[in-house]
């Protein structure tokens, strides 16, 4: 399966950067990439793992998983800038995380850094997404901080919720 997922990423890159849209999503594709599912797709620099850009969402906006990792991969591209020819797009690896089902905690002993992700939101609208395994966050505390900074949250004047979720990553 992970052939797959990456496999449609690069296509995805190789047909924005030919015409500037959107792919169409391929007919003959396994079940469960129609399913509705939340994903990341990140472009890595091939050779050497230098991540170019990342995109994703905590909650699934498209009809099928097919269609997210297409639109995610574009997404990607755009907002990080990536300079993509159809010539470039093969020198890049693409690496689809999808997102498990998102669960509402209420402390950190419900998080494991390595194994799940954290989704923080406020009662302000601010939100952080971290993906488990990240270099450099080992514990909870890490990961709730880091969360915390990268939104820009005042955890003292800001109420906020927390939820973790699994992932399963495809790629390189």
């Amino acid at each position: 399966m992970s052939a797959i997922y990456s496999k449609l990423a690069k296509q995805a890159a190789e047909h924005y950067a030919r015409t500037g849209a959107y792919m169409p999503v391929p007919r003959m594709l396994p079940q469960d990439i129609g399913t509705q599912k939340a994903c990341f797709v990140s472009i890595v620099e091939q050779p050497g793992s230098r991540v170019r850009g990342s995109f994703g969402t905590p909650l699934p906006h498209c009809t099928s998983l097919a269609q997210e990792i297409i639109e995610n991969t574009v997404e990607a591209i755009v907002r990080h800038n990536i300079r993509m020819r159809a010539i470039d797009a093969v020198s890049y690896g693409y690496k689809v995380t999808v997102l498990g089902p998102i669960e509402r905690i209420t402390n950190k002993e419900h998080l494991r850094p390595r194994s799940f992700g954290l989704y923080l939101r406020t009662d302000k609208n601010k939100m952080a997404l971290l993906l488990p395994g990240r270099i450099g966050i080992d514990t909870p505390e890490e990961q709730i901080a880091t969360a915390i900074r990268e939104a820009g949250v005042d955890s003292h004047n800001e109420a906020i919720t927390m939820y973790r979720f699994p992932v399963t990553s495809y790629g390189p």
